[in-house]
């Protein structure tokens, strides 16, 4: 039996030399660039005339099975004879940075990773340094895109990446899907203001613009009005995961208040069983064990009202997982907000943000 399993290393144009592992265990591919030409640092001319290489640098790439990954290559040189004295030029190609300690496609990575996360989560992570992370978002961050690339734009993408926790310190990320639908980043904007995001759209040509057809983003206001000023034929669609961790949060928050009015209500003992089940409320109940359904009963039981919200969010996540055609998608969410009114909890999961309205908006 052949137990070989080939992964791509998606990187152009070069020979794996050899593999190694390193003292802490990561992954070393030695490999070498095939490309025979570069262009002189000095006239820009192509050079062919090969002067040897640099010393050998390591890369950090994508990891393979969650084993960290290096990438080690001794640049190529060459030397210019249209130039006085002959100036050597180290060879430079697309899928690395010489200013960066990793691939593109790994810098790539990451920034995908820093959606809904802060700087400080992603180096925890993916075990690099802050800096190194705060490198690449200063490498990426750009307004001005090369539109002659695209023919058209169906689907952009906004999202923000907190850069430090609790400091408000926000860049937009905007992506794009492909012809494959696989996203890609278009520009790293320095804020999230309106003004910001504004100016990037209106960059966009006009004959493309006519092509988007859809804009997914947070409830973040700022976003959905750049959107209707610069965008207006485009729909705008609230991303699930900003919808989920909306409804999420205010039935924690139900749970918090309801844990502080049995505070006084039910014997110290109780209490602290109660309190004991934060992470148990916070989870889906089909990844529970039998044992931990039990200790989530007790606190669902002594309050109704908290079991109703419970339930209430457990229906909203199982609509989600579900196809569903947009006429009976709607009729579902009709369905499950009017079951949210007459539980009597409509002050916590639709009049105190308007988000909640937003929900319908996947639907048309």
């Amino acid at each position: 039996m052949n137990t070989t399993l080939q992964i791509p290393l998606d990187i152009p144009n070069i020979r794996l030399l050899s593999s190694r592992a390193g003292e802490r265990g990561e992954l070393i591919l030695e490999v070498e660039s095939d490309l025979s030409s570069t262009k002189c640092r000095q006239c820009g001319k192509e050079i062919t005339e090969f002067h040897g290489y640099d010393r050998p640098i390591q890369l950090r790439h994508l990891p393979i099975f969650e084993r960290v990954v290096l990438i080690e290559i001794r640049p190529k040189r060459y030397r210019c004879r249209h130039c006085e004295g002959d100036p050597s030029t180290t060879q430079t190609v697309d899928w690395y940075d010489p200013r960066s300690p990793h691939t593109r496609a790994f810098e790539r990575w990451l920034l995908k990773m820093l959606g809904n996360a802060t700087v400080m989560d992603v180096a925890r992570r993916c075990g690099v340094g802050y800096d190194a992370v705060e490198g690449v978002l200063n490498r990426w961050i750009k307004t001005a895109v090369d539109w002659s690339h695209f023919k058209q734009i169906r689907t952009l993408g906004i999202d923000e990446i907190s850069l430090k926790k609790g400091h408000k310190q926000y860049v937009a990320i905007i992506t794009a899907l492909d012809d494959n639908d696989h996203p890609q980043i278009l520009a790293i904007l320095p804020n999230r203001l309106k003004e910001t995001v504004v100016t990037f759209f209106n960059s966009i040509p006009e004959h493309l613009k006519a092509t988007v057809r859809r804009v997914c983003s947070d409830m973040h206001e700022g976003y959905a009005h750049a959107v209707k000023e610069t965008l207006p034929a485009a729909e705008l669609v609230v991303d699930r995961f900003h919808v989920a961790q909306y409804y999420h949060r205010e039935v924690d928050n139900f749970r918090k208040q309801t844990l502080a009015e049995l505070k006084d209500t039910v014997t110290p003992e109780t209490y602290q069983t109660c309190k004991g089940t934060m992470w148990l409320f916070r989870r889906h109940y089909w990844t529970l064990t039998e044992e931990q359904r039990q200790q989530l009963a007790m606190l669902l039981i002594l309050s109704p009202s908290l079991q109703q919200a419970w339930l209430l969010r457990h229906e909203l996540t199982l609509w989600f997982e579900q196809e569903q055609t947009k006429p009976k998608a709607t009729q579902t969410l009709e369905y499950w907000k009017e079951k949210v009114r007459l539980s009597g909890l409509t002050h916590l999961l639709i009049h105190k943000s308007s988000s909640y309205c937003k929900i319908s908006d996947l639907c048309r």
